[in-house]
């Protein structure tokens, strides 16, 4: 059962990273927590569930993240630079109700009964792995994780342009003043996070369920995580995503009567022992 439950947690946790890290670039670029984030991973679900019906899962994969990155140069270009001199407490609100009115719409048009999507054949099988039955597409939601991070690292790291992100989520007044255009930046960072959220709403229909309430789940999940990370911190977020998958998982075997409340437990603890989060580097870092 162990080698199964720590499959299970890296899945789960790759969906997390997706959504955790895009919230924390916007973070750390913006200063404003974005709260319609849960709202754009339902769209990008229900999307896909949409597109894999007419068409197939595969293109489903490719085309929502690209539809999702439209969403974000609309939400850079018509909410956060409008906004970008107003408080984080009211930018937050207003990204909150935004989320509000996305799901309510999506809930309109495709109803509140839950929906699933077929793994494509390619995907649909199992291996065997310590013995046991295994999922192939559990392990393909392992593999897309695990390459989102080592995509960041090298983007981060390695490129002109992710340079340029981390000196100004570190710095943004001396980045300005060495002529980083900050509004250019946050209008990619803003397309990553969205395409990223549409990926992880594609992703997650053949492995959980597409419903009414993804989004709520999904939000709160990824604000306990972005905290426990240390706001803004990407490299954070990612490490508190891969624990919170494993409390979680791990949680609802063994200490099921209170598996519900283990995310918070864990958030009260960080806060009280290392408030300002584990903030591996701050910023983009």
């Amino acid at each position: 059962m162990i080698p199964t439950l720590i499959l299970n947690a890296l899945a789960v946790s790759s969906l997390y990273i997706m959504m955790a890290s895009g919230l924390a670039l916007i973070f750390g670029l913006r200063r404003v927590m974005n709260f319609g984030h849960g709202a754009i991973y339902m769209v990008g679900a229900y999307l896909g569930y949409t597109i894999a019906s007419g068409m197939n899962f595969w293109a489903a994969l490719i085309l929502v993240p690209l539809i999702m990155s439209v969403f974000g140069v609309l939400l850079e270009l018509l909410v956060l630079r409008p906004l970008e001199r107003r408080q984080q407490i009211e930018v937050a609100l207003i990204t909150f109700g935004i989320g509000i009115v996305i799901a309510q719409i999506v809930i309109r048009i495709y109803g509140g009964t839950p929906l699933s999507v077929s793994a494509p054949p390619l995907l649909a099988s199992s291996v065997k792995i310590f013995g046991a039955d295994y999922p192939v597409y559990r392990l393909f939601i392992t593999v897309i994780g695990l390459c989102s991070v080592v995509a960041l690292a090298v983007w981060l790291n390695a490129t002109r342009t992710g340079m340029f992100v981390r000196a100004v989520s570190h710095a943004p007044d001396v980045s300005s003043m060495m002529g980083i255009n900050a509004d250019r930046l946050s209008l990619l960072i803003s397309t990553l996070s969205t395409a990223f959220a549409g990926l992880a709403g594609v992703l997650v229909g053949p492995y959980l369920s597409i419903d009414p309430g993804m989004d709520v789940a999904m939000i709160i999940t990824c604000m306990i995580v972005v905290v426990i990370g240390g706001t803004g911190s990407i490299w954070g977020a990612i490490f508190a995503a891969l624990i919170f998958g494993f409390v979680q998982t791990f949680g609802t075997v063994y200490l099921h009567e209170i598996s519900v409340l283990l995310p918070y437990l864990m958030l009260i603890g960080i806060l009280v022992w290392r408030p300002q989060g584990l903030n591996f580097g701050g910023g983009a870092e």
